[in-house]
């Protein structure tokens, strides 16, 4: 059975939001604004980062732009940077992969901070927004647990 003009449409158009969501966080993230980096994620969101830990709930989110370390890396020059993602969607949840880094400034120039692989899992919200529920990455640093999350790409919201 193929899909109406109009399932075709709506899914175009949770694709461009979801790839807003996910490419959105590195632009406010580096731009300080706790509010829009909180406007991505649920109220109970999850941010787990591998080798740092687990941040939950929105406003422990958005603390990182507050966070010494965080500003200490703006101040020096940074850039959180997400590919485009490779999104599964199943109704009102989705799953998006893909690889984020840290471009980071230093005395010899820039160079890669940081490198993960990215899992994010996505809800629709009662306004037909998408929000984060929960974001897995791991650095890719030669752990398995990265190659691993990237080999699920294919896997539903349900995985």
């Amino acid at each position: 059975m193929s899909k109406s003009l109009e399932q075709r449409l709506q899914e175009l158009e949770d694709r461009q939001a979801i790839t807003q969501v996910i490419c959105g966080y590195g632009y406010a993230v580096d731009g300080l604004n706790a509010a829009a980096v909180g406007s991505f994620y649920t109220d109970d969101g999850v941010y787990a980062v591998g080798d740092i830990g687990k941040m939950e709930g929105r406003e422990t989110i958005e603390a990182i732009t507050r966070d010494p370390g965080h500003l200490a890396y703006v101040a020096a020059g940074c850039a959180h940077i997400s590919t485009s993602p490779y999104i599964v969607l199943d109704g009102d949840k989705a799953v998006a992969t893909c690889h984020t880094m840290v471009n980071m400034h230093g005395k010899d120039g820039f160079f890669i901070g940081r490198l993960s692989a990215s899992r994010i899992d996505l809800a629709r919200q009662a306004d037909g927004s998408w929000k984060i529920v929960y974001r897995q990455n791991y650095m890719l640093n030669g752990d398995p647990a990265g190659s691993a999350l990237l080999g699920r790409l294919k896997e539903g919201p349900a995985a």
